[in-house]
């Protein structure tokens, strides 16, 4: 049975420079979070925590955000032919996906390209890998990157330190640089 999100409480404060800023807590959150959503800030704070600390958390991160906040107004999302990038993305994605497998020596049972927003692949126990089609709209390198990520989920369906191993010696010891610079990237309208 799958747990639902609860939010067990609200806020909400004006700052002059971010706007509105919605503070929530969250009983399954395990760390406080910031994310800029449809223009507006929201702080998810965990079930323990508290609103004075998430307040000094956003304060900490306030110059990051408004750099966020003026980058994405700067480059908006352009207007995307998406048949034309699943088209793309199906011809391109399961091509390159077997050759990493080959090259790495991983298997997997299938591999499928959807409309995901939420989410670059998934890689499910049966070791059947979906991917966005939205992959098409990263550079090269990242590309190959979440790919790796999807088929070493084949051995560690987890996160686990194993798992974080095995993806850093396929990318040449830069998963990490890679996951911080993929969380550049969002195609959300």
């Amino acid at each position: 049975m799958t747990q639902k999100t609860r939010i067990v409480a609200n806020k909400i404060f004006i700052d002059t420079e971010l706007g509105e800023i919605v503070f929530r807590k969250n009983v399954n959150a395990k760390k406080y979070i910031i994310r800029i959503q449809n223009g507006k800030v929201k702080v998810t704070i965990p079930k323990y925590g508290n609103f004075s600390f998430a307040k000094d958390f956003l304060s900490e991160n306030k110059q990051k955000l408004l750099q966020k906040i003026e980058l994405q107004t700067a480059n908006p999302v352009p207007d995307i032919d998406e048949i034309a990038l699943r088209k793309q993305a199906q011809s391109v994605l399961p091509a390159e996906l077997t050759k990493l497998a080959e090259q790495h020596e991983f298997n997997y049972s299938k591999v499928t390209i959807r409309k995901s927003r939420s989410r670059w692949g998934s890689c499910t126990s049966k070791k059947s890998i979906s991917l966005s089609f939205y992959l098409m709209l990263l550079p090269g390198h990242l590309i190959e990157y979440v790919l790796l990520h999807e088929l070493c989920h084949t051995v560690h369906l987890n996160h686990s330190p194993a798992f974080w191993e095995l993806l850093n010696n396929c990318t040449g010891n830069k998963a990490k640089e890679f996951r911080k610079e993929i969380r550049e990237y969002r195609f959300r309208k």
